[in-house]
């Protein structure tokens, strides 16, 4: 069984250091990390961004999916 973390930015001049902290803190070790490009469209559904597709085809019963806000997942 896998941790998954699905990453997300809304713009090139953000990075992911605050989701970083988020899941450090909630003790996820070792997990199989999936960072959508900087500026991945928040218009865009989650099922057409790239590496959130990328997460649901690497994904195994028994994994568990962490993002760090919900709003990572806005379409």
């Amino acid at each position: 069984m896998a941790d998954l973390v699905y990453e997300r930015v809304s713009t090139d001049q953000q990075s992911t250091a605050r989701q970083n902290l988020v899941l450090d803190e909630a003790g996820i070790e070792d997990p199989v990390v999936f960072e959508e490009d900087g500026g991945t469209s928040s218009r865009l559904h989650p099922l057409q961004r790239p590496k959130f597709r990328a997460l649901l085809d690497y994904a195994r019963p028994g994994d568990t999916v962490h993002i760090s806000e919900i709003f990572r997942l806005r379409g």
